[in-house]
Order: structure tokens, then C-alpha cells, then sequence
């Protein structure tokens, strides 16, 4: 790899940690520059701007977590409602990666971003409406497979209409995780999910009776 290539990496990665685990105004470009090793003029020769390098650390982020989530939802070991719960599972040990390194749970970056320039940044906005797209895509596939398996029934546009509950679910899910500093509600409410997959559209409170008490999803006592 080339040291253009390798400089480009390096601040890209940087961002996404910074997406991580902070906000848009955390990712600053001198910062940066100063981690990758490079001039703050040379900055310019890869990103024309700052919004250029967050749409690559979200692409990043993104390419990262379709990687983790196809491997949980295409799991060729289990049945598809034990690979449901395996991605909720993976997602809480990932907040809990994050919590090792950083102190804090930090919920989904993309839905971060979202609420932080949604109604400010357009570009950003529609990259990350973009991803949420492709997560619910995956959803959609996944349940497809359910289908052709036996273990789900329903009508195309049913499928399209779960995946985005699903995807919704599990946005909450990491919502309740960062709020109550918690990686463990994300387990906690899989059986959930699997209903809303089923078409039963569990709600939260029985979420909360079946994947784990009021304490164990973070309620103050």
C-alpha cells in the first residue's frame, strides 16, 4: 500500500473512533492530522472538507458492521431466530468493547449522527439514511431466508415491513443501552425482536418481562 493510501486509512479510522465514541464537533481535522502523522495542509490533498472525511468514516463504520451483522444473520450453525438473537448478542458485546475502551456505552453511531445533523448537514443526513436502507435490506434478506426455512410466514411486503421494525427495534435497543450506560438491555431484549420477526409485534413492556427485569435493563432503583 502507498503512503497516500495509508495516510487516507489512517484519518478515516481515526474519525470512525471519534464517531464512536463522541459527535461531529469531536472529530476535529488538526487532532487528526496530528494522529496520522501529516500536515493539516496535506489533509486537503485527501477530504476537500471535514464533511468529506465523516461520510468516509461512516462508510467505514458501516463496512465494518455489515461484516459483523452478515455473520450473525447468515449463520449456517443455528436456525434463524438463534442468528437473530446472536446479532442482538454481538451488537451488546460490541457496546461493551466500547465501554472497555472509552469509559462510556455509546450507543449506534449512525443513529447518533443522525439526531445530531439531521436537520443541519443534508449530505450526512442522507448517508446515513442511506445506511439505515441497507440494514433494513439486510433485515429483509434475512427474513427471507427465515421464510424459505419454515420458520416465518408472510407476504413480501410483510417482510419489507418487519425488516424496518426490526432495524427500528434494535436502534432502540442501543438507544436504552447508551441512556442507561447498559450494553446488556441490547441482549435483554432479543426475545423481542424475535417476535417482531415472527409478525407477533411483542411490545416493550413484554419485551421487558422476557428478556429481563426492569433492573437488568437499567432503570434507576
Amino acid at each position: 500500500m502507498d503512503r497516500g493510501s495509508t495516510t487516507r486509512d489512517v484519518l478515516v479510522q481515526a474519525a470512525a473512533q471519534e464517531l464512536w465514541g463522541g459527535s461531529y464537533g469531536s472529530v476535529g481535522v488538526g487532532a487528526l492530522c496530528e494522529a496520522a502523522g501529516v500536515k493539516r495542509g496535506s489533509f486537503y490533498h485527501f477530504f476537500p472538507s471535514k464533511d468529506d472525511l465523516v461520510l468516509a468514516a461512516l462508510d467505514h463504520l458501516w463496512q465494518d458492521y455489515r461484516e459483523r451483522m452478515d455473520a450473525a444473520l447468515e449463520s449456517q450453525d443455528v436456525c434463524a431466530m438463534e442468528a437473530l438473537q446472536r446479532l442482538f448478542g454481538l451488537t451488546a458485546g460490541l457496546l461493551e468493547e466500547k465501554r472497555v475502551e472509552t469509559g462510556e456505552v455509546p450507543g449506534c453511531p449512525f443513529g447518533n449522527l443522525g439526531v445530531e445533523l439531521g436537520t443541519t448537514n443534508e449530505a450526512i443526513r442522507v448517508r446515513v439514511a442511506e445506511i439505515f436502507d441497507k440494514s433494513i435490506d439486510c433485515f429483509e434478506a434475512f427474513l427471507r431466508r427465515a421464510r424459505d426455512q419454515g420458520e416465518v410466514t408472510a407476504s413480501d411486503a410483510d417482510l419489507r415491513a418487519r425488516a424496518r421494525q426490526l432495524f427500528a427495534y434494535l436502534q432502540g435497543a442501543m438507544v436504552l443501552a447508551k441512556a442507561y450506560a447498559d450494553p446488556g438491555i441490547v441482549r435483554n431484549l432479543a426475545p423481542g425482536a424475535i417476535a417482531v420477526a415472527h409478525g407477533t409485534g411483542e411490545s416493550f413492556p413484554a419485551a421487558m418481562a422476557s428478556g429481563g427485569s426492569e433492573a437488568e435493563l437499567g432503570s434507576p432503583a
